[in-house]
């Protein structure tokens, strides 16, 4: 919602010219294979790399940490998080409560 007006003009595809779509190299972006995974385990996973990503994102931001410490914090987490069904709304924000606890300690180690 808060976003800066910014006097573009709007992007019209036709004129764009040809588009050509690759699939994504997961070595030089690590976070995508780390949303693909989540999304792949599914259950709380998920909960747990947003969590962890949005207080990774959150220190670098603050200048707590530098760029390639998110990817890493993220991966740590979810790592040692035991991915559970996520059968009700409690179930995935204890583990988005835990996944944010535990980004803020390896952040601050």
């Amino acid at each position: 919602p808060e976003r800066p007006e910014l006097d573009l003009p709007g992007l019209d595809l036709a004129r764009a010219g040809e588009i050509k779509f690759e699939a994504p190299d997961l070595r030089r972006f690590p976070a995508l294979r780390l949303g693909f995974s989540a999304l792949r385990l599914g259950g709380t996973m998920p909960a747990v790399m947003n969590a962890a990503n949005e207080e990774s994102v959150s220190a670098f931001l603050s200048g707590k940490i530098g760029f390639n410490m998110i990817v890493e914090t993220v991966a740590q987490v979810m790592e040692e998080h035991k991915n559970l069904e996520a059968r009700n709304l409690e179930e995935i924000l204890s583990a988005d409560a835990w996944a944010r606890e535990r980004a803020r300690e390896l952040i601050h180690v």
